[in-house]
């Protein structure tokens, strides 16, 4: 339909509003209440625009367009409209622009010099409001609050958990907690950004930098296999504050907390700071320029000693795509067939059937082509609090989610069936009979806690089995952020770059584990934590005749066994990129600069390529080298059929692990988050609190 705004034609659809349209064709309306994400309440008033045929301004973020409407967002009684909104919203605000954080980047300051008036006709003293320590992650100047209510828009329609309320009405109105235990939901810090004011202020920030000061640099999320794009702030070398880059296509403008606040991770106490060789039982430090011959020196004389059958190789499925292709090319140049990144698994009869690399199947947006979303082995809330916001919208909008896991964690979205699960008995529930299905499309999506399964192969060929029944496909989504990079590079040892075959099939992680191998290569691997076993790869550690890691932090085990550290960047400090779970490659520029002593990891590994005369890549070539490996696959196409996984049930002496993960240890740089392990302890509290609440009233019941 054809409609006026400042008298210029305009096409418009029906179901548009007056600022759906501005926005798309670039006509400013100022705007507090209203957010693209959001329902619309239209309560600030803020957006009052010149509708003609209207005696008053309407507002525009709420009024329909109709056919032949004529729109004025300049005209006398717009502003009119506008000075008395901004007026009213200013009443009971405090005038401490220069010590509030949001300062240089405050809505409220940038539309009141625009549409505001140099006086006001209110002489009354203004409210004050008494802050609680509500977070963290957010700090609160509820003083400053306007009441636009985007914080509890946003926990009741996106992240699906109410923790932000309205309370009373008129002067006494304010926002608050509904608990009083406070806010920690894993997307929680997603309402500072909503905040128009500075009333909801990122804590650790605070009074850290002023935004004129910030330089911004683009990163993807290494926390998990979504990929979120997010634009990291920098003063001095260091990152202050990390928020959302907008991408339609995978985190919209959300980030999870641990993705926005992972970074701290980077500057912990025990950060790897030198290049450390053990002499005499003891590690000291070598000469940073001397490295690289010095670690090529060791890896020739380990071949040589013990051979190539004897040295296993192990890289972290956090590493990025270069390290990941540099990684597997030297060693399997210099013909060592055990090179693995699937550390946590001890099942590998699967490997022969599964796909070129694990794929969610579909684009995150195509996700709601589907009828049926089956989740196994995966708690959302937790692990992918990004995909809990899709999926949360989904099930509202008639989509069945369903979820099969090994533990009883809660998801923030409705779930249309949901049943804890055994390792050994998901045929048992895998039953139409058990649960109904909507007609349409099914998809199923395994999580990372079938592959830390003893016998994930079995439970991949019942699901496999059962989903050929019903026609439906399959997902995957994966422990780490770029374990995809792991399979479709080759570092693995019965698939070749690209998913070919090798002359020579070597030892699986487990087995590498299990063997006590000779030598041991580790690139970014935490003992501690990353893998299926500590006890199992301690001991061989200490059997092992040289040990060699090629890692960002130095852990008590890592102290103990390495015969020779190198010290390595994180994500923040090179230049690099992950294959997300949709298939899409992306890159990213170091964000700042490491400290002098620590190596570029896909540098590096470059240079002990060039010292074996095995080649000499730049960035752009070993991109341009993915990029060939990329061309011509199609991960848009779901996974429907492995009912030929030769299925291994031997458990004996496998460790069956706690199979769930806390927010704040799913990888070495969000564990060492000291914001992220504040939220943890606080979760603690309230859940212990919450137990001790239960058990006192069941007391009392049984009393009375």
């Amino acid at each position: 339909m054809k409609v006026f705004i400042n008298d210029k034609e305009y096409n418009a659809n029906p179901d548009e509003t007056i600022i759906e349209l501005c926005d798309k064709v670039g006509i400013h309306i100022p705007r507090f209440c209203y957010h693209k994400h959001l329902s619309v309440v239209a309560s600030c008033r803020m957006c009052l625009v010149d509708v003609e045929g209207v005696k008053y301004a309407q507002p525009a973020c709420s009024t329909p367009l109709r056919d032949e409407m004529r729109v004025s967002t300049g005209s006398e009684k717009t502003k009119i409209a506008q000075k008395n909104s901004m007026e009213f919203l200013l009443i009971n605000h405090p005038l401490d622009c220069p010590i509030c954080d949001q300062g240089g980047e405050c809505e409220l300051q940038d539309i009141s010099l625009e549409h505001g008036d140099d006086h006001s006709q209110y002489m009354q003293f203004k409210r004050v409001v008494v802050d609680k320590d509500i977070s963290p992650l957010i700090s609160t100047d509820m003083t400053r609050c306007i009441h636009c209510s985007r914080c509890v828009r946003f926990g009741e329609e996106i992240s699906n958990v109410k923790e932000l309320g309205l309370l009373n009405r008129g002067e006494d109105m304010k926002i608050d907690v509904f608990i009083e235990e406070g806010v920690s939901s894993e997307l929680s810090a997603n309402m500072i950004d909503l905040c128009p004011v500075g009333a909801l202020n990122n804590k650790p920030y605070r009074y850290k930098a002023r935004t004129w000061d910030l330089k911004q640099i683009c990163g993807i999320s290494p926390h998990d296999c979504i990929g979120s794009n997010i634009n990291y702030h920098i003063y001095n070398n260091k990152i202050v504050r990390a928020v959302p880059s907008e991408n339609s296509e995978i985190n919209q403008t959300w980030l999870s907390d641990r993705d926005r606040f992972g970074y701290e991770g980077i500057y912990a106490k025990d950060r790897a700071e030198k290049t450390l060789i053990k002499v005499d039982g003891k590690l000291v430090e070598i000469d940073f320029d001397s490295m690289s011959h010095q670690v090529n020196d060791l890896i020739s004389k380990n071949i040589k000693e013990y051979g190539q059958e004897n040295i296993g190789c192990l890289i972290s499925g956090q590493s990025t795509s270069e390290e990941h292709f540099l990684f597997q090319k030297i060693f399997k140049k210099l013909g060592i067939t055990n090179i693995d990144h699937r550390t946590k698994e001890s099942d590998f009869s699967y490997q022969d059937s599964y796909p070129i690399m694990p794929s969610l199947g579909c684009n995150l947006n195509d996700l709601k082509k589907y009828k049926n979303i089956i989740l196994v082995g995966v708690n959302v809330k937790t692990e992918y609090p990004v995909l809990s916001i899709r999926l949360n919208a989904l099930a509202k909008n008639n989509t069945k989610v369903y979820s099969f896991n090994f533990n009883s964690l809660e998801e923030n979205f409705s779930l249309h069936h949901k049943q804890i699960i055994t390792h050994d008995n998901i045929d048992l529930f895998l039953n139409t009979s058990n649960f109904s299905l909507e007609n349409g499309e099914t998809l199923f999506i395994i999580g990372p806690s079938v592959s830390r399964s003893p016998n994930q192969s079995s439970i991949l060929r019942k699901i496999s089995e059962f989903s050929s029944s019903i026609d439906a496909n399959i997902g995957f989504l994966t422990e780490f952020c770029n374990s995809t990079s792991g399979w479709l590079l080759g570092n693995l040892p019965h698939r070749e770059l690209g998913g070919g075959k090798p002359r020579q099939i070597g030892k699986n992680s487990y087995e590498m584990i299990k063997s006590h191998l000779s030598s041991y290569i580790f690139y970014n691997l935490e003992p501690e934590f990353d893998f299926f076993n500590k006890q199992d790869l301690e001991h061989a550690l200490d059997t092992s005749k040289c040990n060699i890691f090629f890692t960002s932090y130095i852990t008590p085990i890592i102290e103990k066994y390495a015969d020779i550290i190198i010290p390595i960047t994180t994500f923040a400090e090179t230049d690099g990129g992950y294959i997300n779970i949709e298939g899409t490659y992306q890159t990213f520029q170091p964000i700042v600069q490491p400290s002098k002593n620590i190596h570029v990891g896909w540098s590096i590994l470059n240079d002990i390529l060039k010292l074996n005369n095995l080649g000499d890549y730049s960035i752009d070539e070993i991109r341009g080298e993915l990029a060939e490996s990329l061309d011509g696959l199609n991960f848009s196409t779901p996974v429907s059929d492995m009912s030929d996984i030769n299925s291994n049930n031997d458990m004996e002496n496998v460790i069956v692990h706690d199979l769930s993960r806390e927010t704040n240890e799913t990888d070495l740089i969000v564990r060492r988050s000291e914001s992220l392990r504040q939220v943890s302890l606080m979760n603690k509290k309230i859940n212990n609190k919450n137990i001790i609440s239960q058990s006192d009233n069941l007391q009392t019941n049984v009393t009375k």
